[in-house]
């Protein structure tokens, strides 16, 4: 038996990779990245408050993602990218949830790198301009340069990744004669579609790509819904997870459709409604409810992966 030195191993007995195929360094590396996400998502909270805050402030824009337009610009950017990355990397306990998280990160930084649209009468636009913490220029040469300069790295990203990939399975052939499942190439066939059909919607939609804003991040929410419902059924199949695990992940995916579901409902009828923030209350209800899936699945999966 292993006890490393790290005070987030403290009381922690890690059992050697001949006996679980997980050494220490395996299980500190995902501890990291699991807990890495929610110190992401509390950094962007903090980032938010601290505006809020501000001498003649003391008021909430519509949306977190109108403070791509304030100082917490680039938070959110670096926080949404840092979330789609760990999103990606971290592999889910079946393929459903793999295929789901790996969507959902896949979205994440579209949420980031195209701006939503200013509204010049916005809630509390006002107070923050006053204090020069709101600078809308969505028409902008500068932010339309960096829109297109962005979307275009996040697309080569996805063929960089894809290539290098298919080098490390040649390597591996190589070394061991082995192949990768069936179901590693259809991932990575999928992934080959979408980088392409990113390519194609560049080139020929631009226009509609940069109204594609809320589009990614519903489908993120639903994709991170998708992974919570995932883990419900294969939670019951598992005989060493408790039930009380399944049945949370369970309530946190469908708790995460109704939300979505309010939302579609209520924009349709008045935006206006929670004093103009209707979007910012939805988008904290399902980042609260990913927070309780993603804090409950660390807790139980703390001594190993998955």
């Amino acid at each position: 038996m292993g006890r490393p030195d790290d005070p987030i191993f403290k009381s922690t007995t890690v059992t050697r990779p001949r006996q679980t195929g997980h050494d220490e360094a395996a299980i500190k590396t995902y501890r990291y990245l699991r807990l890495g996400m929610l110190v992401a998502v509390a950094v962007l909270v903090w980032s938010v408050a601290e505006e809020y805050f501000q001498p003649g402030v003391h008021c909430l824009l519509g949306s977190f993602s109108s403070y791509y337009y304030t100082p917490v610009h680039a938070v959110f950017i670096s926080v949404m990218v840092a979330i789609g990355f760990a999103l990606i990397v971290i592999k889910g306990r079946t393929a459903a949830e793999d295929a789901s998280l790996s969507f959902a990160g896949m979205m994440a930084p579209l949420v980031a790198f195209i701006p939503t649209s200013e509204d010049p009468n916005g809630v509390c636009r006002k107070p923050m301009q006053n204090i020069g913490h709101y600078q809308p220029n969505p028409g902008s040469r500068f932010i339309s340069a960096s829109v297109s300069n962005n979307l275009h790295a996040l697309v080569f990203a996805g063929y960089a990744a894809i290539a290098l990939v298919l080098v490390a399975f040649f390597i591996q052939w190589v070394r061991t004669q082995t192949l990768e499942s069936i179901g590693t190439w259809i991932n990575l066939a999928g992934g080959l579609v979408l980088v392409v059909t990113a390519s194609i919607l560049l080139h020929w939609t631009y226009g509609w790509v940069l109204q594609s804003h809320e589009r990614a991040a519903y489908t993120m929410f639903a994709f991170l819904a998708l992974a919570a419902g995932a883990n419900t059924w294969s939670g019951f199949k598992q005989k060493n997870t408790t039930r009380a695990y399944a049945w949370t992940y369970g309530a946190v995916g469908a708790a995460m459709f109704v939300v979505g579901l309010v939302f579609v409902v209520l924009q349709h009828i008045d935006r206006s409604v929670i004093g103009g923030h209707l979007v910012l209350f939805i988008e904290a209800a399902e980042i609260l409810l990913f927070v309780i899936f993603w804090s409950v699945q660390t807790v139980e999966r703390w001594n190993g992966t998955v």
